[in-house]
């Protein structure tokens, strides 16, 4: 009896090891299409084990690299050659499919979405084509043009606001493949992070592919001059506060010198007080949160000239509590009745791994490590900006960051959401998802995970903004 449960178990063992290696294998050959720069770290996200398990498979990233393009070899239809390329390889293979800045120049930016529908159907050879855009609150896909078999509308809920994280593509293709199997997909990409997806029938995937990252940094551009895919990405009115507040916002994702951030605001379509901005500088990658007195136009105007005063100090190379400053006189200038903002001011700094910041009348930055969640607070707390003592001075606090830990920086809004039951979300509400969450987590799949959490606590809406910036360090090679 013994020996059979030994043989048992010894089984049960070499079939996980055969799901993790071909989970590794399909996600690697699935993000190094994308991007050949994908990371170790990114790759185990993406096939949701851990980057030890990575390398108990793959002794180095160059054989994993060697295993994925075998996949690639096996399973797709398309030229092999063109279904992944090797690091380095950066250049497209051909002629570019489409030219964004001769697109930009000819085409009206309100037909660019017609002009990329047509683009594919000409050089991918088919005649059934649709682009879609990812709406603001990240949960569906909107036609934005192309061939009306294709719905308007496919349920989804991958985004992190209106894009979705390279590590999302993997669960985005298996639930297309599921409603629309007749279909390929390919993801409108732009600095790691997926802006809409071009969908076809009976297309060669690595053409399709191509001419959905060109559509990305096209899009992207034109988005200055036309509010045809701002229209696309709303499926109702947001209100005026909202508005400003969507306009302010930088890109949900991007990738960062030693890191991933990603961040978002919810409920999306109405309040409009808080907001979170990033910059990359010389100096490191800035960051910021904040929440403004009150709720609605007022809020969002008093965000939106704390926004200002923040990156006015920034971008004269200001120091973080000279940018902290800046923002508490501009704040005590208005002429609103006790008007403050909470804030948390920080600033990344990849080659020593180190993160500084100033708390002002908000909750601390948060701490995930080894599956806790830490409040990162001391003495140097100060009264919510405008408010305090004029003339008052902040010091900066700091801490390194390990490869496996992750940075959260939240709003009221997130701390004191009601739950079902009564109470709050809380801080509490954070660490019950951490401890419940199995698998590597980064930045962007935080993001997700917290938002649909305090979207289902109540059947109750939100009553304020709650805003989530994320941050996670890379792992060296």
């Amino acid at each position: 009896m013994a020996s059979e449960h030994l043989e048992t178990r010894g089984r049960r063992r070499r079939s996980d090891a055969e799901s993790n290696f071909a989970r590794i294998v399909a996600a690697a050959g699935e993000l190094l299409q994308l991007d050949p720069d994908t990371s170790v770290d990114e790759i185990a996200a993406a096939a949701a084990v851990s980057r030890a398990t990575v390398y108990r498979h793959f002794r180095s990233r160059l054989e994993l690299v060697a295993a994925a393009r075998q996949h690639v070899r096996e399973v797709t239809d398309a030229n092999e050659t063109d279904a992944l390329r090797p690091p380095g390889e950066l250049s497209s293979t051909g002629p570019v499919p489409l030219d964004v800045t001769e697109v930009l120049n000819k085409v009206p930016p309100h037909l660019l979405g017609d002009q990329i529908v047509s683009e594919a159907r000409r050089l991918a050879g088919v005649t059934s084509v649709a682009a879609y855009l990812v709406d603001i609150d990240g949960t569906a896909l909107l036609r934005l043009a192309g061939s009306e078999e294709f719905p308007q509308r496919i349920p989804l809920t991958l985004g992190v606001g209106p894009e979705i994280p390279r590590e999302g593509l993997p669960p985005l293709r298996a639930h297309l493949a599921e409603e629309l199997p007749g279909s390929v997909v390919a993801p409108m990409l732009l600095r790691g992070r997926a802006v809409g997806v071009l969908l076809a029938v009976d297309a060669p995937e690595a053409r399709l592919a191509e001419i959905a990252r060109q559509a990305g940094a096209a899009l992207s551009l034109a988005n200055g001059y036309t509010d045809v895919f701002d229209d696309v990405r709303r499926r109702k009115e947001t209100s005026a506060a909202a508005e400003i507040q969507q306009n302010l916002l930088p890109p949900r994702i991007a990738r960062i010198a030693g890191g991933l951030l990603a961040g978002n605001v919810l409920p999306g379509y109405d309040i409009g007080g808080d907001w979170f901005d990033y910059i990359e500088n010389r100096d490191g990658a800035w960051l910021g949160i904040a929440d403004s007195k009150g709720r609605g136009t007022t809020a969002a105007a008093i965000g939106g000239v704390a926004l200002g005063a923040f990156r006015a100090k920034r971008r004269i190379g200001a120091t973080m509590a000279e940018a902290m400053t800046g923002i508490d006189e501009t704040i005590r200038a208005l002429e609103v009745d006790g008007a403050f903002v909470n804030a948390v001011i920080g600033r990344w700094h990849g080659p020593s791994s180190t993160f500084r910041w100033i708390t002002a009348g908000h909750q601390s930055p948060l701490l995930i490590s080894g599956g806790e969640v830490i409040e990162l607070g001391d003495d140097r707390e100060y009264e919510a900006l405008g408010l305090g003592a004029p003339g008052r001075t902040f010091e900066v606090s700091e801490r390194r960051l390990k490869p496996e830990e992750l940075l959260l920086l939240v709003s009221d809004g997130v701390l004191e959401r009601e739950v079902a039951g009564g109470g709050h979300f809380g801080i509490d509400g954070v660490r019950a998802l951490v401890a419940d969450r199995t698998g590597p987590l980064r930045a962007p799949a935080l993001v997700r995970e917290l938002s649909d959490a305090l979207m289902s606590a109540s059947e109750d809406v939100l009553e304020d903004d709650a805003t989530l910036v994320a941050f996670s360090p890379s792992s060296p090679e």
